[in-house]
């Protein structure tokens, strides 16, 4: 099913700033029973972000009207999220604890806020710390809460880098020999093969494959023939 009106209309009402009529749309969208909440984040609002952001680094848009959109989008998905909250969650055999950070941009913590939804959707347990952590917080967070996956979302090029790091030292170190590193975000779309290069042992192209390699790839560990974790399966819909 195509949701592309439903996207173009609320890249609409985000460029107008109109945040009553805005969440008026997002309940009528969902009142009318044929989208869930999960999707409505994934199939509209997504895909709305993604459409803002490569107006952003195209330079076709000003910094005021981008400013607008994003509070209009984090309105959008916290209406969203707020309705999932009493949602029945997703029955899976992994259930897995995940520490997710993102970088500082506004795209990217809307992003990963959506991505941190869509998996306690799928009955994860979720601690979702931003953007802008330092490399050292964020081995120490990992060391305490000693999680399943460590998510990082990126969507600049510039946060390579520094996952890189935070790879290499978790798997220099060795604390952590069970932790599985799973990287998502715009500039792993954009880039095939950055992923593998920086050593992740999961990756995809969108959230919905992310999500999926995520239940369905536990014990998948990083190795030089693994090219293809997560690509090409998505997540089915929620009954």
């Amino acid at each position: 099913m195509s949701y592309d009106k439903d996207v173009e209309r609320l890249l609409e009402l985000a460029l107008q700033g109109t945040r009553t009529v805005l969440r008026h749309f997002v309940d009528e969208c969902l009142d009318r029973g044929n989208i869930k909440p999960e999707e409505f984040l994934s199939e509209v609002v997504s895909p709305a972000l993604a459409r803002i952001e490569q107006c952003r680094r195209e330079d076709r848009v000003t910094t005021s009207a981008i400013s607008m959109v994003m509070g209009s989008l984090r309105l959008a998905a916290g209406r969203v999220i707020e309705r999932m909250a009493d949602a029945p969650k997703i029955k899976f055999g992994h259930r897995r604890r995940i520490l997710l950070f993102c970088g500082e941009g506004a795209a990217e913590q809307l992003d990963a806020e959506i991505m941190t939804a869509e998996l306690e959707i799928d009955g994860h347990e979720v601690r979702f710390a931003g953007g802008g952590v330092p490399s050292d917080e964020i081995l120490a967070d990992v060391g305490q809460w000693s999680p399943d996956v460590l998510l990082l979302y990126a969507s600049c090029p510039s946060d390579a880098p520094g996952i890189r790091e935070i790879i290499d030292t978790i798997r220099n170190v060795g604390a952590c020999p069970d932790l599985q590193i799973a990287v998502g975000g715009g500039v792993f779309r954009r880039v095939p093969g950055l992923a593998e290069e920086i050593g992740a042992d999961l990756w995809a192209d969108d959230a919905g494959d992310l999500r999926r390699a995520i239940i369905d790839d536990p014990d998948r560990r990083s190795i030089p023939e693994q090219r293809t974790v997560g690509r090409g399966r998505r997540l089915p819909k929620a009954a």
